[in-house]
């Protein structure tokens, strides 16, 4: 449920930026989360913390990755919207 929620943000934050003039913008969000994601798995696999640590950088990088994907499915529903 947690990670559908976070789908279903990363989803809605184009949305949000569909009125902005420039198309390129609505891809700005989910370029970030997707960076994110690899530096925080990058740091999980490079400098692993112990025990629960590990456990929570790999949570997180989780968290990153499900919100960009929803960033980069919103982008792609915006973009065709805006070229319909």
């Amino acid at each position: 449920m947690l990670f559908f929620g976070l789908f279903l943000i990363g989803l809605v934050i184009p949305f949000l930026l569909v009125k902005v003039k420039p198309s390129w913008i609505i891809w700005v969000p989910s370029f970030v989360l997707f960076i994110a994601a690899i530096a925080i798995y990058g740091k999980a696999e490079f400098f692993p913390g112990e025990g629960m640590a590990d456990l929570a950088e790999r949570l997180y990088f989780i968290i990153f990755g499900l919100t960009a994907i929803g960033s980069i499915v919103g982008g792609l529903i915006v973009h065709f919207i805006r070229n319909k």
